[in-house]
């Protein structure tokens, strides 16, 4: 009698933080589509229920239950709020409230493309995605290798709408730091800048240096300067 009580009790405590079966619909990220996706099981962690596993996102174009697309994922990170309501069996994301999935036009030719966070594997553990863009050939979402690692390798990737670039910025420690910029050449994402701070082996100078893209060819200027005035500055 006392193994099926402890049996039970194993049941119980080891199925504890795991919640059911979750279908998950993102409204509102997009002008054009709602993202539908669904998980066997998701983990509670405090005031966040996390889906981790190997998923499939279905795109639908909005008043309509055709899917457009389907995208699968060997890995996402979803954070949902504890606290949700469902419909229809659904939990329904809408706006700020929606994290994980995003859409942004990441090589400006006027189409969203579209975000789905994969992990956290950003330096210091940020958030990592996969970058899909639109093929007007095609007719269809694409993975871009090139802005997926951007994303991977860097803690922040920033669009800038009015430059039509991309600038990076990433670090390791207190002592380098790197900003770039990237433009679209065509189908190709090119580097053009690099500006990197670099405190020097006997902590008393910092290497400053810049790299532009001119006419084929990089070109470098550097200078060192006091790490007091470089503080101060």
């Amino acid at each position: 009698m006392n193994r099926y009580i402890l049996i039970i009790l194993l049941l119980v405590f080891g199925a504890a933080g795991i919640s059911a079966q979750e279908t998950i619909i993102f409204k509102g990220k997009s002008k054009i589509y709602n993202v539908k996706v669904s998980f066997e099981k998701c983990s509670d962690e405090g005031e966040e229920t996390i889906c981790n596993d190997k998923a499939t996102f279905y795109l639908l174009k909005k008043n309509q239950s055709q899917v457009f697309q389907s995208l699968e994922l060997n890995e996402t990170y979803l954070a949902l709020p504890s606290k949700r309501q469902k419909k229809d069996g659904a939990t329904v994301l809408t706006g700020n409230n929606a994290s994980g999935v995003f859409f942004l036009d990441y090589n400006f030719d006027g189409i969203e493309d579209l975000g789905i966070s994969n992990g956290n594997y950003r330096p210091y553990g940020g958030t990592t995605y996969e970058v899909f863009l639109f093929s007007k050939r095609l007719g269809k979402f694409v993975k871009s290798e090139e802005l997926t690692r951007l994303e991977a390798e860097n803690m922040s990737v920033d669009i800038n709408k009015k430059l039509k670039i991309i600038e990076t910025q990433t670090k390791s420690g207190c002592c380098w730091h790197e900003k770039a910029r990237y433009r679209f050449v065509g189908n190709r994402l090119r580097k053009f800048y690099v500006y990197t701070e670099k405190v020097e082996p006997d902590g008393k100078y910092v290497s400053l240096t810049t790299e532009t893209f001119v006419r084929g060819k990089w070109r470098t200027t550097s200078k060192r300067i006091p790490i007091k005035k470089y503080k101060k500055d």
